[in-house]
């Protein structure tokens, strides 16, 4: 068992005593829970609510309208009973649960809805009515970064789903549409600043850095394309309601504590800088484009890397890391054709991914002795 090998090795090393390791496994094994029994009965479970959803399947049509509706209505209320119970017990995860379940009860009462009365809408629409109906319940209830997730997720999918088919006919509302996809998630940050739950309010901070610099990582690929001066003009027209909440997240961001704040504030500032100059700044589809963008992308992630070692972001500096090494990789077989050039430009990039590992894992033994 690996608690063992540990346990040995920490007696072994003199961190700890015969009697101490005995206790360890003592309490353990107490505290330990069955994997199998727990796994058979999850299987169980889940075969019993499978063929429960199949039998209900099989004969829907059979079944009347009043009565789907009422069944649902029912088992909605017990779940919002059941999350309003667990909360005042402080049943933790029993309430997120619970909360789980409300939510997904209520999609898939929209989408019910829409069966019954041959209502066919967009997607957005249906999700911006779950949006409605659940966030009050997630932002009163939630507590861990799980909800936070999943909701900020379903968030992002609805102001994508919302820009690509408003079949708004004013141009200046079509405009704002198309603003909120990259405004979602510097918009999330600054919500998550005034969230009570410490874990819910984390989590939707990092769902909402997430998307942040993995859309400025994807506004990328511009530099690999020609951008024209019109095209870089309807992209800009997408993007002043998310510099305007940067902004404002980026003067708010204080509240976090010095360290979080100045990881936030550079997360925020550099995604904004290489998206901007990405997608709003008209360049052909030349070599110096794409080292320009190569490098862009190298600042992005090298500033959030090295604010987020200095803020102690062990997982955000690992991913930056990543991020650097993954595109530093890239590079060599963009940039060089043939394969000579491109032989001798993988062995270039595989030295350079081995010495700035390297110096990776040296930053980090070094910050967990600091530790």
């Amino acid at each position: 068992m690996a608690l063992d090998r540990k346990l040995d090795e920490w007696q072994a090393a003199g961190l700890i005593d015969a009697g101490t390791a005995e206790a360890i496994r003592a309490h353990e094994a107490a505290a330990s829970r069955p994997i199998a029994l727990w796994a058979t009965v999850g299987i169980g479970l889940f075969a019993l609510a499978l063929g429960l959803i199949l039998v209900v399947a099989a004969g829907w049509d059979m079944i009347p309208a009043g009565v789907k509706l009422g069944v649902h209505l029912a088992m909605t209320a017990a779940a919002a009973a059941a999350v309003w119970q667990a909360q005042r017990q402080g049943r933790l995860w029993l309430s997120e649960a619970a909360l789980f379940l409300l939510a997904a009860l209520v999609l898939a009462g929209i989408a019910l809805q829409g069966q019954i009365y041959q209502v066919t809408s967009p997607v957005w629409e249906a999700l911006a009515w779950w949006a409605l109906f659940v966030s009050p319940a997630i932002l009163i209830a939630g507590r861990t970064r799980l909800t936070a997730y999943g909701w900020a997720g379903l968030l992002a999918v609805l102001a994508l789903a919302f820009a690509a088919d408003s079949g708004l006919s004013n141009q200046m509302l079509a405009i704002a549409a198309d603003n909120l996809p990259a405004a979602l998630p510097p918009a999330l940050v600054l919500a998550s600043l005034r969230f009570g739950s410490a874990a819910f309010a984390g989590g939707v901070r990092e769902a909402g850095m997430a998307l942040l610099l993995g859309g400025a990582s994807l506004a990328h690929f511009a530099w690999a394309v020609e951008v024209s001066p019109t095209d870089a003009g309807s992209l800009a027209i997408r993007l002043p309601l998310a510099l305007l909440v940067t902004a404002a997240a980026v003067a708010l961001a204080g509240r976090l504590g010095r360290g979080p704040a100045r990881v936030v504030r550079t997360a925020l500032a550099a995604a904004a800088l290489a998206t901007l100059l990405a997608a709003a700044i008209p360049h052909g589809d030349t070599l110096a484009a794409r080292l320009f963008g190569a490098f862009a992308f190298f600042a992005m992630w090298g500033a959030v890397a090295k604010a987020a070692h200095d803020g102690g972001w062990r997982v955000l500096f690992g991913i930056a890391i990543g991020m650097i090494a993954v595109r530093l990789f890239i590079v060599y077989v963009e940039l060089f054709g043939g394969l000579a050039y491109t032989g001798i430009g993988l062995i270039v990039g595989g030295l350079l991914l081995i010495g700035l590992t390297w110096v990776w894992a040296k930053i980090m033994r070094r910050q967990k002795a600091a530790s």
